[in-house]
């Protein structure tokens, strides 16, 4: 009476669905955008086992106090100043204290992220230029063509001592971009 007839699925081609799939993979990768982290590359110093907080009194004759307003304001040991002018007062300031100098930085959260930027830059400068007169003095050569071993000296002799304030309404969530 009636015949059956099995009909047959036809199967999916797996090669062109595997290539396929391969393409849309590398298409991904290449078009979409890696999490790069921007930001100022620093060197810290390494954490201390020693969860100890000790307070330290410092001499107002060896600390430089840079702060930022909210207005992104610079101020110099509470003074208003340019950013123009911070490398030269820095040089200066390292010059005089040497060893004993310590930079207090504080950047009111609200301040613009590029007057932070701007006093890092001139930070990094009088630092290079100090550790470059120390370089030519004992040396006879830039800091960079110093050997390693010349650079340790040289970095013992000129530390880089900036403390930068830690504002407790950033320190549990973290800053804003």
């Amino acid at each position: 009476m009636f015949s059956h007839r099995k009909h047959k699925v036809p199967e999916l081609n797996t090669t062109s669905t595997a290539d396929i799939s391969f393409m849309l993979l590398i298409f991904f990768l290449v078009a979409s955008s890696m999490d790069v982290s921007k930001g100022i590359s620093h060197i810290l110093p390494p954490m201390d086992k020693q969860t100890e907080t000790i307070e330290t009194s410092v001499d107002s004759k060896t600390l430089m106090a840079l702060k930022v307003t909210a207005a992104s304001q610079l101020l110099i040991d509470g003074k208003p100043a340019d950013v123009g002018t911070l490398r030269q007062r820095v040089g200066d300031f390292l010059t005089t204290r040497k060893q004993k100098h310590l930079i207090s930085l504080d950047v009111d959260p609200a301040a613009n992220y590029n007057i932070y930027f701007n006093i890092q830059n001139e930070l990094v400068a009088a630092y290079r230029i100090w550790r470059n007169r120390a370089a030519w003095r004992m040396y006879k050569k830039s800091y960079g063509q110093c050997s390693a071993e010349q650079k340790t000296q040289i970095r013992t002799l000129c530390p880089q001592r900036i403390v930068e304030t830690e504002h407790a309404a950033n320190a549990e969530k973290g800053a804003e971009p």
